[in-house]
């Protein structure tokens, strides 16, 4: 019984390298899709795979996201500020001080609320988001109007905005150009 004991750890030893050798090459490989379907998973799954892997941030995002447009603000507020402060990817941490900036703006302060958007925008010129609720805001407010109108204007003829941001785009401007 015990050289059969021997013989297969033996055999095991000499298959298992052999084993890993084609199974770390086939998961290594780059393949043409490496994001994960997330349509099919709840929140609550999502949380405990983020609980086991805090820094899996492009799953915070998604997750923060269905928050945000759920306007469970708290529980995205949580997953945008933890990108924020522990990414170095720069169009990640803008889009998330974006999304703050704007549930704090909904939250009726837009001091503070800006200060998160201007950073947004100062780190990623470029930000359509950034620069969407900069303009937004700037719009609605007396004083800084024309700034508003200045910023979605040129943000109209950006192709990258998609064509339903866009329309709202229009839509305001069409309230307060007048």
């Amino acid at each position: 019984m015990l050289k059969n004991k021997w013989f297969y750890s033996g055999v095991f030893i000499l298959i298992f390298p052999i084993f890993l050798y084609f199974n770390l090459d086939n998961n290594s490989s780059i393949s043409p899709n490496q994001s994960t379907d997330l349509s099919n998973v709840t929140n609550e799954e999502m949380e405990q795979v983020i609980k086991l892997n805090p820094d899996i941030l492009p799953m915070r995002i998604a997750l923060a996201n269905r928050y945000f447009e759920s306007y469970d603000y708290s529980n995205a507020l949580i997953h945008f500020m933890y990108v924020a402060e522990n990414t170095d990817d720069i169009d990640l941490k803008s889009y998330s001080l974006a999304q703050i900036g704007w549930m704090v703006y909904e939250s009726g302060d837009e001091l503070t609320s800006m200060s998160y958007i201007n950073e947004a925008v100062r780190l990623s010129p470029g930000s359509l988001l950034g620069s969407t609720y900069k303009g937004i805001i700037y719009v609605q407010n007396p004083n800084t109007r024309s700034e508003g109108i200045k910023i979605l204007e040129s943000l109209k003829s950006n192709t990258s905005l998609p064509e339903d941001d866009l329309k709202i785009i229009n839509e305001i401007l069409v309230i307060y150009e007048n």
